[in-house]
């Protein structure tokens, strides 16, 4: 399956280790981004399946400390696991040192399914999710999408925020 980006978005690059993949980046001095896309024949379970994106992620993209890396993956799968409801565990909700897992679009190629989970906050690769979401509806996919939940500390931080901003607001100092 082929699926067209946006050149201006991302642009195709070719993998060091990981042959199997299809891989995409943005790299410059503010930005580092990156969209996998491989087959996943045989998953015993969606954890070994994430811990693997993880290890490729590291190999194929070297993120660093210096800029953020965020990822989005489209993977195929021949046979979904029996855990794979334990996959919204591994889209991130917040930054993580090694790479944050925007997005996650499951095609289940031969029922014409795709499941896709986006991090609550939306940013450079929303574009891109989109977009192959709307390439697999055009191929008349069955497409399910939602976005992960907001976890605890943002939901108190957020709060916070409201906070802070009413009190500024009767206080007469507008932000």
């Amino acid at each position: 399956m082929t699926f067209i980006i946006d050149p201006a978005l991302l642009k195709p690059i070719t993998p060091r280790r990981l042959a199997d993949w299809s891989l995409w980046q943005k790299k410059n001095l503010n930005i580092h981004r990156g969209l996998i896309e491989f087959t996943a024949s045989r998953v015993d379970s969606i954890d070994d399946l994430a811990s693997q994106v993880r290890e490729g992620v590291r190999v194929e993209f070297r993120p660093g400390w210096l800029r953020g890396f965020g990822f989005g993956t489209i993977i195929h799968f021949n046979e979904m696991p029996s855990d794979f409801t334990n996959i919204c565990q591994h889209v991130d909700t917040r930054n993580k040192r090694h790479g944050v897992w925007q997005w996650l679009i499951a095609c289940l190629d031969e029922e014409k399914v795709a499941i896709a989970i986006h991090t609550w906050l939306h940013g450079y690769l929303r574009q891109t999710y989109d977009s192959v979401l709307l390439q697999l509806d055009e191929m008349g996919y069955e497409c399910h999408a939602t976005d992960a939940d907001v976890d605890v500390l943002i939901v108190r931080l957020q709060q916070i925020a409201r906070t802070c901003r009413m009190l500024q607001g009767v206080g007469g100092i507008v932000t």
